[in-house]
């Protein structure tokens, strides 16, 4: 498998991780809702969730060796964090249950944290972990090898403390002895060590446990726990406090509500940052927190504040010795030094001589010293980070010798470390009697690095403005080359991830957020959909868009950003230098109308953006080729334009050779026009790929650039037009040739005219493109006119009525027939006629022979019709008109149906019979054709 096809399934198992942990989580969510909570199937959510970390971790690892291209494809490390943190935000459900079920209640301190062990081992009947420790080798283990460092004659200070220690444990019954015969199959002898501070005024001493000590099986007693959800916020957050002070604050909070606000809000561990407005809230809340502490055996200590006020009546052991003799104002808390004197957050950097010999070792731990969890020493700290960056890029080893001139730098920047303790924030952000209350946060980036800082500005109800520095971050830039507009969205992301976790900390409402930055290309890019964006850029300015909204950003001059001062490094020295650093700009203390405003103008061009492909439709314009009639007038317009295009004598006629290159360039436009891909195939020699309609034809193109047929007429004595005639579409021109054709050819028919034009040209579907021509000719159609289709009247009712055969009957004579009256040799020829009696219901056929064209006659012929046929209702007859003009017998048979007589007797017979003889309209034979179509 190839790198790439190993990069493309990496993501997408991961994407199958990332996709069944969302499935597994929303199980959870599902099942914590419920009413029926059964611990079997969350045990199983738990076991599936763990696999698929597990399996996303390795993934995530592959992927960071193999994928040079990851900042490209996303957030991977980012999106691990987040996984990770989402897991341990699901699994520790059951472990919550199964603790708060474990609290006792009967006795104090009531609160005990019983070890959670994972299913899998408590269930199994081997060791969970066990360190056998025997009689006749007990170095072989760590707890036992730790107590005999212990007991080393070099040692009677740490071993008097360690012995104190142990007995204190035994007094307060944290620990029980345990005897020789105890069983110690499923049991942890649990490391230790000892961590002195001769500074500590309370606890010289502090043991420390090692559970994750390796025992004789391999396993630690933390492998066997689990690990449970995170309880501690970031550190320069003051709401941070640990699970059994929670679990107090809410048991008892209603009795102690501002108690419990601050047990909640404002510990990290077991030490408190907390405050009041004024000095009544402060005493009733240290009684309070006090009090709701004794509830749980938990008593506070070491009590400081910025009010003395506020410490008449504790203990001497209840404060902290070095606030209560006064040797000193300066305290320390969570490692940062605070003056309660003049209520400021203060800094403390013990510089050593420099070595002579400056190495990467010693360069990491002295940076390490300087402890900044709020970040307010961000300018300097990234000074020194740049330093490391620089040393790690010229792969020097941990204890390898530095150039000279990053030696030179280093001792220079180490040199003013000592100026730090000079500075001095303001601890306090928010003035008294504020009534609004805005964050802002300013973001910058340079080639080197880039971060951002916030800002707590108040408004109190005297008009009073009051902005502080509450916490800034910095970052290098990587060691792979990034624009400058890419590190400045990078430092805006870093800056909304700030100012979401600021937005927790303070107790005061915060009244609005406002984001600036200097780029006005992140600004722009926040403006614009993060589809048209390249990847990099997309991710994160979609999270940026999630967390924040657009109209909070806003454009800062340089001059007035403090986060440029990130983006650049201060030494210690420039640091002390007034500046915008601590309060920020001083436009911050004014209204809001004398604040930078920026327009968003359109750019032609922002960076970034994905290549959009915009098509645009500029059709040839062929209407010409359409607009006449005429073949020759074509070629001869079309001729004209060339001539003009050329500049030539435009009044002359125009000549052969003009009208054949006319010829062959528009036949060259019309194929271009619909056989394009097979001409481009034919250029390319791949006659073979030729498909459709011309594939029989073998076309191929002559030396002037013409579409031809092939063949095998090559040694044939025709002419080359006929060997090989041109190709021709179906379209309009190849119209007007065939008309050309055809009328040339004295409107000959459809073959002929095809005849004629496969001459030279060879049209596709030709027979039905000359047969359309040929229709639309006018000459054609008019000396070929078609039949006019009458429109044919309702049939009589004797024709559609159901009746008995001759109830209704069509007359008619035929003839004369000339015959010979006897069969002896005399005999002579008489004219006879034949009646036709017609059924007008089924066409059925009567004859009678009639003698001559008398009355009697006719009434001797019908009355045989009655006697055969039976009687009729209606006769149905033409009144003679059309005999007129007829030979001199029809003219006979005329006068006697034309007669009065024969009328008379006819009429009388029938009228006798009560038959009915009806006459169809003169000059109507029509009317008849059901007896005319019998004679």
């Amino acid at each position: 498998m190839t790198s790439e096809d190993q990069l493309i399934s990496l993501h997408r198992r991961r994407g199958y991780c990332s996709g069944r942990f969302t499935y597994l989580s929303n199980r959870l969510d599902e099942y914590e809702q419920s009413e029926s909570q059964q611990n079997s199937l969350l045990k199983n959510y738990e076991k599936q969730l763990t696999e698929v970390a597990s399996q996303f971790e390795a993934i995530q690892l592959e992927l960071e060796v193999l994928d040079e291209k990851e900042q490209g494809r996303g957030f991977e490390i980012r999106d691990h964090a987040m996984l990770n943190s989402l897991i341990f935000s699901k699994i520790p459900l059951s472990i919550q249950k199964q603790w708060e079920m474990t609290l006792p209640n009967n006795e104090v301190p009531p609160y005990i944290h019983l070890l959670n062990f994972l299913e899998r081992l408590a269930r199994s009947s081997r060791p969970i972990t066990t360190v056998r420790q025997t009689r006749e080798s007990p170095e072989q283990t760590t707890p036992v090898r730790q107590r005999v460092n212990l007991t080393q004659p070099h040692k009677p200070e740490l071993r008097l403390q360690k012995t104190r220690f142990g007995w204190e444990y035994l007094a307060l019954g944290h620990m029980t002895k345990v005897n020789d015969n105890h069983s110690d199959d499923n049991g942890c002898y649990l490391p230790h060590h000892g961590v002195t501070k001769a500074s500590s005024q309370t606890t010289k001493l502090r043991v420390v446990f090692d559970g994750s000590a390796p025992s004789t099986t391999g396993t630690s007693l933390n492998d066997t726990l689990h690990t449970g959800p995170k309880l501690q916020e970031d550190l320069f957050s003051p709401y941070l406090a640990i699970r059994c002070l929670k679990q107090l604050a809410e048991d008892e909070g209603h009795r102690f509500p501002r108690a419990a606000q601050v047990l909640q809000r404002d510990f990290y561990v077991d030490d408190a940052l907390t405050g009041a407005e004024t000095k009544d809230e402060a005493l009733t809340l240290r009684t309070e927190l006090t009090n709701l502490l004794q509830l749980a055996g938990l008593n506070i200590r070491k009590w400081a504040s910025n009010d003395n006020d506020l410490l008449h009546g504790l203990s001497l052991e209840e404060t902290n010795h070095q606030h209560f003799l006064g040797d000193s104002q300066t305290l320390k808390t969570l490692g940062v030094f605070w003056n309660s004197f003049d209520d400021s957050i203060l800094y403390s950097v013990e510089v050593k001589p420099t070595p002579s010999r400056v190495t990467k070792r010693i360069i990491s731990s002295e940076i390490a010293k300087i402890y900044d969890p709020l970040g307010l020493l961000a300018p300097v700290i990234v000074r020194a980070k740049m330093l490391l960056q620089r040393i790690w890029s010229s792969k020097i080893d941990w204890d390898e010798s530095l150039p000279i001139e990053l030696h030179t730098e280093w001792e220079r920047y180490y040199a003013q470390l000592p100026l730090l303790n000079n500075v001095r924030f303001p601890r306090k952000a928010i003035i008294e009697s504020a009534i609004e209350i805005v964050l802002h946060g300013f973001c910058d980036a340079s080639e080197k690095a880039y971060g951002p800082c916030v800002y707590l500005r108040t408004l109190n109800t005297n008009g009073r403005v009051w902005t502080q520095l509450l916490t800034a971050k910095s970052k290098v830039a990587p060691l792979k080359y990034q624009t400058i507009p890419r590190l400045e969205l990078s430092g805006a992301l870093l800056l909304t991830s700030l100012m979401s976790t600021v937005q927790q900390a303070p107790s005061h409402k915060i009244t609005r957020t406002i984001y600036w930055t200097d780029s006005t290309i992140v600004l722009h890019w926040l403006n614009t959909s993060p589809h048209t964006l390249k990847t990099f850029v997309a991710n994160r300015v979609s999270e940026i868009q999630t967390k924040t909204s657009i109209h909070d950003w806003r454009h800062v001059p340089t001059d007035d950003n403090p986060a440029d001062l990130i983006s650049r490094g201060q030494t210690p020295e420039e640091f002390l230098r007034p500046t915008i650093w601590q309060h920020g700009p001083a436009w911050l203390y004014q209204s809001e109308g004398y604040w930078p405003t920026w327009a968003l103008m359109p750019q032609v061009e922002v960076p970034e953006q994905k290549g959009a492909i915009c098509l645009s439709a500029n059709p040839a314009d062929y209407s010409l080729l359409q607009r006449y009639s005429s073949w020759p007038k074509l070629i001869r317009i079309i001729a004209r334009c060339l001539r003009w295009k050329q500049k030539k004598n435009r009044a002359a006629p125009l000549t052969v050779t003009e009208l054949r290159i006319t010829h062959n360039k528009l036949i060259k436009l019309l194929q271009n026009i619909h056989f394009s891909e097979e001409i481009r195939t034919l250029q390319k020699d791949r006659n073979a790929a030729i498909k459709g309609k011309l594939t029989r034809l073998n076309p191929f193109i002559d030396k002037e650039g013409i579409l031809r047929v092939g063949g095998r007429l090559s040694h044939s004595s025709m002419t080359f037009a006929q060997k090989h005639p041109i190709v021709l579409p179906k379209s309009s021109v190849t119209t007007r040739i065939i008309e050309h054709e055809h009328k040339i050819h004295m409107h000959s028919g459809t073959h002929a005219t095809l005849y004629a034009v496969r001459q030279r040209y060879s049209p596709v579907d030709g027979r039905s493109q000359v047969w359309r021509a040929i229709k639309g000719c006018v000459r054609c159609c008019r000396a070929q006119p078609s039949p006019v289709e009458y429109v044919m009247s309702n049939l009589p009712e004797a024709r559609v009525t159901e009746s008995r055969p001759f109830t209704n009957v069509g007359l008619d004579y035929c003839g004369p027939f000339h015959i010979k009256e006897k069969r002896d040799r005399n005999r002579r020829q008489i004219k006879v006629y034949v009646a036709i009696f017609v059924c007008l219901a089924i066409k059925a056929v009567h004859i009678e022979l009639v003698d001559d064209l008398t009355s009697e006659v006719f009434i001797a012929a019908l009355r045989r019709f009655i006697a055969r046929r039976g009687y009729c209702s209606t006769i149905h007859s033409d009144n003679g008109t059309n005999f007129r003009g007829a030979s001199n017998e029809l003219r006979e048979l005329h006068d006697l149906l034309q007669s009065d007589d024969h009328k008379e007797k006819v009429t009388a017979f029938l009228a006798d019979k009560q038959i009915e003889w009806r006459f169809i309209p003169p000059h109507s034979p029509h009317f008849g054709g059901l007896w005319e179509a019998a004679k």
